[in-house]
């Protein structure tokens, strides 16, 4: 059986900011930096050790991963940087206030309830409206994300490491448990350095838990 630690990157200037972040990157803030490094305190104490380790390659996930790898009981690992695990690209949208691309959306697709604090699960059906808008040509919908998903499922699960720390983004994570539950789990929303673990057993992944920041 693997466990697969994913893990929500710390908080940043853009998400203080109420910005749209996506695959654009801003720093971690103060907050941020300490809280990622009280989880590796957490995962130590908690008897928890990694024998891989996998990053979205966007810094505020590598500092992220260093911070908690750092505090816990296996500093030695060097995480893979992954764009498998890189947050939900928006295309032209990136870097506006997250409640004016969320209106976009709500046009685009006939939600008027959709505002920028709404649960990720009306978020992620969402994204094919603001693929539509997009004019970049690099805006990605749930189709795009869940390619990227199964790409990295299928590195860990041929892989030989049984406990696992993945350091990726909000709503990629929200689409990571949209698609393993088939849409069952209603998800609201993803905090900064809250811990999802899933499960490999018996050639199928299953979602143990969603958020914790303890108990883990």
């Amino acid at each position: 059986m693997k466990s697969i630690y994913f893990v929500r990157h710390g908080r940043t200037l853009f998400n203080q900011l109420w910005k749209v972040q996506g695959i654009s990157d801003t720093p971690l803030t103060e907050l941020g930096e300490r809280k990622a490094a009280e989880l590796g305190t957490r995962i130590k104490a908690e008897k928890i050790t990694f024998d891989g380790a996998y990053s979205s390659d966007l810094g505020r996930t590598r500092r992220t991963s260093r911070l908690i790898l750092d505090h816990s009981a296996n500093p030695e690992l060097i995480p893979v940087e992954t764009t498998d695990l890189r947050e939900v690209s928006f295309g032209q949208f990136e870097g506006d206030p997250n409640d004016s691309m969320w209106e976009a959306a709500s046009e685009a697709v006939g939600d008027s309830e959709l505002r920028g604090d709404s649960p990720d699960e009306l978020k992620i059906k969402a994204l094919d409206g603001l693929k539509r808008l997009d004019t970049t040509g690099l805006a990605e919908n749930f189709e795009d994300v869940k390619t990227r998903i199964r790409s990295i499922l299928s590195v860990m699960a041929h892989s030989d490491e049984q406990n696992i720390l993945a350091v990726s983004h909000g709503l990629y994570i929200s689409c990571l448990i949209y698609l393993l539950s088939d849409a069952k789990i209603h998800v609201s929303s993803i905090e900064n350095t809250s811990v999802t673990k899933v499960i490999f057993e018996n050639g199928v992944f299953k979602i143990a838990y969603i958020g914790r920041t303890e108990n883990l």
